[in-house]
């Protein structure tokens, strides 16, 4: 009896390759940050966590300053990518909504994301090189939520006031979360409710 001819597994392209090293990279980035911060990051630690070689890191990244930065926007994508995954139509109203929205971004920017730019933006003010890549990584940020705000919800995002009003909740989120390096978890989450409430009443809805 002839023993059935297997399928060879498929070679990834020199592409996917290429998006895997640099994945693993980014992916190594934050997990070292978190464990040991920003001071405490080496790319030599990122490698070894990641399992790439120096010489691939320092091919997609030429400086410490950019590999974390990069990290960070490569999270946050993913996160945002999963806020649009979700329709906000689940909620009745507009008011119902946006609340919905505000939860989900507060999600966003908790865990890694929270940790990851605790770190990054105490380093910044004293690392030019640091401070100039946030800059453009928080902008980036803003473009991004306004248009995972227009697919998820396009007639709060088309209101004049929503493009300030989550520029508020964004600020707003990211200070309840800067707490969290001298209060617990579990009284950070404490403030969120009051927090959206009053995030809620500012837009008027």
């Amino acid at each position: 009896m002839s023993t059935p001819a297997t399928t060879p597994p498929r070679r990834r392209t020199q592409a996917e390759r290429r998006a895997a090293t640099r994945g693993a990279l980014l992916d190594a980035t934050i997990d070292v940050l978190v464990d040991n911060g920003y001071a405490g990051l080496t790319t030599t630690a990122v490698c070894e966590r990641a399992g790439v070689t120096r010489g691939a890191q320092a091919h997609y990244f030429a400086t410490k300053a950019e590999l974390v930065v990069q990290a960070l926007s490569h999270l946050t994508d993913q996160l945002v990518e999963e806020l649009v995954s979700k329709p906000l139509n689940i909620a009745d109203g507009p008011a119902a909504q946006y609340e919905v929205l505000l939860n989900r971004l507060w999600e966003i920017f908790s865990g890694p994301v929270s940790a990851a730019q605790m770190e990054l933006f105490t380093a910044a003010r004293t690392d030019a090189e640091l401070r100039r890549d946030l800059v453009q990584f928080d902008h980036t940020v803003m473009v991004t939520l306004a248009a995972a705000s227009q697919k998820v919800a396009p007639e709060l995002s088309a209101r004049a006031e929503f493009a300030p009003a989550m520029t508020t909740a964004v600020a707003t989120i990211r200070g309840l979360r800067m707490l969290r390096a001298v209060a617990s978890e579990r009284a950070v989450r404490r403030l969120w409710p009051t927090a959206r409430d009053q995030l809620l009443s500012g837009l008027q809805l």
